[in-house]
């Protein structure tokens, strides 16, 4: 992977269903470079697939678990997919790992909070909790929609038409509502240890006020970010092409205005669970199962 190939995953990102063609016409190269790209980091194992994300801003609850363990890596990522609601884990070095979840309420936030300790064996546990703006109002015919996608968010609407038996027209009207809300997005699936020539790290960056955001977000080299509200703190994904660029980094942050603490934290292993979406939609009423 190049510096080019991120480049395209970060258009993706924006938008996992960009046509190849707008991909081409914004990097100013020829789709069939574009698809090529696509096809061969498929085949490398680096670029996953595509699925469904949920903007924990405006659905259920959703936090971030920082967890240490003394158990195996192997044995962790085997144990995680027990938790329902884990939407995406990874380990870090030293044996530190973090898992993005979602719970319905404050019991449950306990309960699990609870099983992180018990089924991976952490002797530490400290939970970050997404902000919450408000409540979005998915209705059934959404779901059915986003369910459907969660395998493959980029299949055409043609086909998906099929699946959940709506016209194309209801499924483009009512995923562009959605995308245009920004409740949900089509998401790719990167594999981040797999991509040898790019670093990938994560900073936790503590804050006076979650503002700072917007600043980070200029940065060349960032991936994406979320905030937590509690603690007040934004976390960002990073890329980098040699260790030199990690203190780069962090040093240009550090420096900012507002910022109180950093640190971070070098990705060797990611697991996303698509299946996370049939857990949320179950908990905001979604009885209909079949696809």
């Amino acid at each position: 992977m190049d510096k080019l190939d991120v480049k395209i995953l970060r258009l993706l990102w924006e938008d996992g269903r960009m046509p190849i063609y707008r991909i081409a016409e914004k990097l100013n190269i020829s789709g069939a470079a574009v698809d090529k790209r696509i096809k061969g980091m498929q085949r490398r194992g680096e670029l996953l697939g595509f699925t469904i994300l949920l903007n924990s801003d405006y659905i259920l609850n959703s936090a971030v678990v920082a967890i240490k363990t003394r158990k195996k890596r192997r044995e962790v990522f085997e144990k995680i997919g027990m938790i329902n609601g884990v939407m995406h884990f990874i380990g870090c070095l030293g044996g530190r790992y973090y898992g993005e979840f979602w719970f319905e309420d404050e019991f449950e936030l306990e309960d699990k909070t609870m099983l992180f300790k018990e089924v991976l064996g952490a002797y530490s546990v400290e939970i970050y909790r997404h902000r919450k703006i408000g409540n979005y109002n998915l209705e059934d015919k959404d779901w059915k929609i986003l369910l459907a996608m969660k395998d493959n968010a980029r299949i055409p609407f043609s086909k998906l038409s099929d699946i959940v038996g709506m016209s194309s027209k209801t499924i483009s009207r009512r995923w562009e509502r959605l995308t245009q809300d920004d409740v949900v997005k089509a998401y790719p699936i990167i594999n981040r240890p797999f991509t040898k020539d790019i670093f990938w790290f994560s900073l936790f960056v503590e804050v006076d006020s979650l503002e700072l955001e917007m600043k980070i977000k200029k940065m060349d080299n960032l991936w994406r970010t979320s905030i937590f509200s509690s603690p007040k703190m934004v976390y960002g994904v990073f890329y980098a092409e040699a260790v030199r660029e990690i203190d780069e980094t962090m040093e240009r942050i550090i420096g900012m205005k507002g910022v109180r603490r950093v640190h971070y934290e070098i990705i060797v292993e990611e697991k996303f669970f698509p299946n996370y979406l049939e857990y949320v939609s179950q908990k905001l009423g979604f009885k209909n199962k079949k696809i």
